[in-house]
Parts: C-alpha cells; structure tokens; sequence
C-alpha cells in the first residue's frame, strides 16, 4: 500500500512542477505578443505595431479572433519598417494563426481592414518565441500528462492490492 501512495505523490509533484513549467512558458510566450482589440468598419482600418528583428527569429506570427461576424470581410496586411507589404491574406475563419519572414529589423505593422459590417477583432503581432521558451511549455504538458498518468497507476495499483488483500 505504500508504493500506490508514494507513486500518487510523485504523480501529484509532477503535475504541480508541470503546471508550473507550462504557466511561466506561457506567460513568457503570452508577453512577447502585442495585442489590441477593436471594432473595424469599413472605413478605418485598425493597426497594432510590434519591433520585430530577424537575429532572434525570422518568422513572425499573427493571430486574429472574429467576434459574432456573419458577413464581414475582413484582410490582414503585414507591412516591413519600409512600409513595404510582406504578407496579405483574406480572413476566412473567426479564429486564425498566420506565419511571414522577417526580413530586416525594425517595426512592422499589422494591418486589417473590414469591407462589410462593423465587427469586433482581437489581434495581435509577435516573433515567433525562442526555442527555449516553446521547450519549457512543451515540457510542462508532459510533466502535467504524465503526473496525472501515474496518479492513475497509482490508483489502479491501490485497488488491486486492497482486492487482494481482502
């Protein structure tokens, strides 16, 4: 009966180390994005601008979120520190994530446009994270899935001995 508890202890410290290891790489993914949220009609665009520099990483991401929008049309346009476009791309989804190259350093703009009805639009601008960072989080999952893994094992383990022990 001491292994189950023993084995539920370590299953329960690798879940709580996990939970730990997941939020801080989170938290440090979640700090290096800009975002802003707004209502885009059709005729304002809305921009959020973001310093972005291809010696930490060469790709940026963009992500986007619809609210209640049947018919908008939206466009996003990402735009160099040249004012030159790099990537422009049609909306179709309420929720999307998109990739482009960085090419040089300095500020880059996200653009979006809505030629329909007025809608409200989450979005944000960031460089895609440090290896290190998208690690840290990725370990935490594991540490969360397999504490709670051997939670269960443990539990299994419990029942099997109480059943033969009576």
């Amino acid at each position: 009966m001491k292994k189950s508890y023993l084995i539920l202890f370590l299953g329960g410290a690798l879940v709580a180390v996990g939970m730990i290891l997941s939020y801080t790489g989170a938290s440090m993914i979640s700090n290096q994005v800009t975002f802003k949220e707004t209502i885009v009609n059709g005729t304002i665009p809305s921009t959020v601008e973001k310093v972005l520099d291809p010696a930490i990483n060469s790709k940026g991401v963009f992500v986007l979120r619809i609210e209640n929008s049947d018919s908008a049309n939206i466009v996003a346009t990402i735009y160099d520190p040249s004012g030159e476009q790099v990537f422009s791309k049609k909306i179709d989804n309420i929720k999307m994530e998109e990739y482009f190259d960085i090419n040089s350093k300095g500020r880059y703009t996200l653009e979006v446009r809505n030629g329909g009805e007025q809608v409200q639009v989450l979005f944000g601008l960031s460089q895609m994270p440090d290896r290190f960072v998208v690690l840290l989080n990725t370990l935490g999952q594991y540490m969360i899935l397999s504490g709670f893994v051997g939670a269960a094992i443990a539990i299994i383990y419990a029942i099997k001995i109480r059943q033969k022990s009576s």
